[in-house]
């Protein structure tokens, strides 16, 4: 008698995708429950009207939906979701005359952090939180947009390169004015604290 368990193996996303592709409204589902909260705390950093971003995040995975059978392979199912999100908010602005302008910007330190990490964190942390967020609010559009895909999300340079629309090198090179505006207001120790605080475990 054999008793042996099988466990089951985690699917990636990648293979969750070309279920999707092929039909799979499991795997559809999965797709979006997981990436959801995601999209939606990118969103509102380009737009800080919830009910448009929402609705924007609905329309993007119906259309997936309906286009699945197009759609190509992909080992990066989160850059290919963000940069999609990221041309239907900038279309439906321009449609309904909301393009969020730079002034607007609200980025939001910590949007990302989990509930249970924030419950944990002692006055001095928050205290780094507010001062991040006051530095954040004198950076332009995109050097927050950079900013968020980079620390936030851990996402490597031609990732951002694809979400964004800029060749790699002018990546780089944003990416290295945004860290040198940035020391302009920190200090070594806080920079090395905003490492710690905001990048993905």
């Amino acid at each position: 008698m054999n008793d042996t368990i099988h466990i089951a193996q985690p699917v990636s996303h990648e293979v969750l995708w070309d279920k999707f592709r092929a039909g799979d409204k499991e795997a559809f589902g999965q797709i979006a429950l997981h990436y959801y909260q995601l999209l939606y705390n990118y969103g509102l950093n380009l737009n800080n009207d919830e009910d448009f971003v929402s609705d924007c995040i609905q329309e993007l995975f119906l259309e997936l939906w309906e286009r699945r059978a197009f759609l190509s392979k992909t080992d990066f199912v989160k850059t290919y979701l963000l940069r999609a999100l990221r041309n239907k908010i900038f279309k439906e602005s321009i449609r309904l005359r909301r393009f969020k302008q730079p002034q607007d910007v609200q980025f939001v330190a910590g949007a990302d952090i989990s509930i249970e990490s924030q419950i944990v964190l002692n006055e001095e942390e928050t205290a780094q939180i507010r001062q991040l967020s006051a530095v954040l609010e004198t950076l332009t559009t995109r050097q927050q947009e950079i900013v968020y895909l980079r620390f936030y999300q851990g996402l490597e340079f031609d990732e951002i390169s694809g979400i964004m629309g800029l060749t790699r090198q002018s990546v780089a090179n944003l990416l290295h004015r945004t860290l040198k505006k940035l020391k302009e207001s920190w200090t070594i120790a806080f920079l090395i604290s905003f490492i710690f605080l905001f990048s993905p475990q």
